[in-house]
């Protein structure tokens, strides 16, 4: 960080610079998808790697312990609040893309008849349930 400036100035230009950059966001992202997939792809054994060692080092306990509660509301208060309809509304394409398959599982009769509450054959019945959309998600 630059010597000439205190952390809260830098702090409040990182919190402009969303704003007032949008423009250059948009041009340095578009149409970059297939040099997105090809350098993602090929960092899989780093990105493996990474994974292991903050698993190993409990980064993500660490890290829990170290936002605290707060952090999760605050997160929810200023930030998930607005993002989550648009959120939902952008992903309801991909939605559908993804359960498509599952949607003739849905008023599917199961081979097991149903049984009282907390019964084998209720049990049963979940298993096959979860079997397949198992096989139909592979």
């Amino acid at each position: 960080m630059a010597s000439n400036i205190t952390v809260q100035e830098a702090a409040q230009r990182l919190g402009s610079a969303g704003f007032a950059n949008a423009d250059r966001y948009q041009r340095g992202t578009s149409g970059k998808g297939s040099r997105w997939a090809q350098k993602t792809g090929a960092a899989g054994a780093n990105y493996q790697e990474g994974i292991q060692r903050a698993l190993a080092e409990k980064r993500f306990d660490k890290g829990v312990a170290s936002a605290g509660p707060s952090a999760y509301d605050t997160g929810v208060s200023t930030k998930g609040n607005q993002n989550w309809a648009p959120g939902m509304q952008l992903g309801q394409d991909k939605y559908a893309r993804k359960v498509a398959k599952f949607a003739p599982l849905w008023n599917q009769e199961l081979s097991t008849p149903r049984g009282s509450k907390r019964s084998a054959n209720n049990l049963k019945r979940m298993q096959e349930n979860v079997d397949r959309f198992t096989k139909t998600a592979v």
